[in-house]
């Protein structure tokens, strides 16, 4: 038999990751390998796969997208088979991978988030969706809250990244680097983001689960900041830029489910 040798090339989505949280590996089986993936985050990971190939197929070939469960240390991807046992064989596999299901696109958009702060606070929402300072086609919103106030979960979930450990702010764009925030994964497999909490500000570690209306952390004015306030956003998954949701929330009893409107305060009443 011909002298032959295997060549791996991984490449990372990095940008809410360590890179220890997703691989993938082989392992040899007879006259052929089988590709496995590992996803040690606390939420489904997705990950696109090309092969090149010498001598070799892969199966299943037709797919490109594959979906990790949650906390999954051996995933099968597929198996590469040698045609030609007495000729040389080569394989290359590059990756890409995000958080979440790409393929999930029917969340619960009728569902009622609660104001993320205590009862009887009111606060402004100075800055909504498509906002002109930050928010330009973005859905997201910006309540005006002095430093050190507790932050409430406005769902349920499970805190997939914290980042704490940041006490510097400016009006720049490039600021963004110093955001300190807690990331939470919803049961219908969108996002939620608590942003510019204060520096150690978050009650709540990775891999923590978090109730409605607990209180996960403290505001703060880091990062991409005009001031002190709380930035919060839905997304949905994407290996681009991930497509952010617009919200419904509960006011008081009266207003059940509504849309927030910019520079209107909004007490909370329960």
């Amino acid at each position: 038999m011909k002298e032959f040798f295997v060549f791996l090339i991984y490449l990372f989505q990095m940008s809410l990751y360590a890179q220890e949280d997703v691989k993938v590996f082989s392992d040899k089986k007879d006259n052929s390998f089988v590709l496995y993936g590992s996803n040690l985050a606390f939420c489904p990971t997705s990950l696109t796969l090309e092969v090149d190939l010498i001598n070799m197929r892969f199966t299943p070939s037709e797919q490109k997208i594959f979906v990790i469960p949650a906390r999954t240390e051996k995933f099968k991807l597929g198996e590469l088979t040698i045609i030609n046992k007495s000729e040389a064989y080569k394989y290359s596999t590059r990756y890409l991978f995000t958080l979440g299901d790409v393929t999930k696109r029917d969340y619960d958009s009728a569902y009622t988030y609660d104001l993320p702060y205590q009862k009887g606070k009111q606060y402004m929402l100075f800055q909504g969706y498509n906002g002109r300072f930050s928010h330009q086609n973005e859905n997201a919103l910006d309540f005006t809250m002095p430093e050190g106030s507790e932050v409430l979960a406005a769902r349920d979930g499970i805190v997939i990244k914290v980042v704490q450990n940041n006490n510097e702010s400016c009006l720049q764009e490039e600021c963004k680097k110093f955001n300190n925030y807690l990331f939470v994964y919803h049961s219908d497999g969108t996002f939620a983001e608590y942003v510019h909490l204060r520096m150690n500000g978050a009650k709540f570690k990775v891999g923590d689960k978090v109730r409605k209306g607990e209180s996960i952390a403290f505001s703060g004015n880091t990062g991409w900041s005009s001031g002190p306030h709380l930035h919060f956003v839905c997304s949905l998954p994407s290996f681009e830029k991930r497509p952010t949701i617009k919200t419904k929330f509960k006011v008081n009893e009266e207003f059940a489910s509504i849309y927030l409107q910019e520079k209107r305060l909004y007490l909370k009443e329960y």
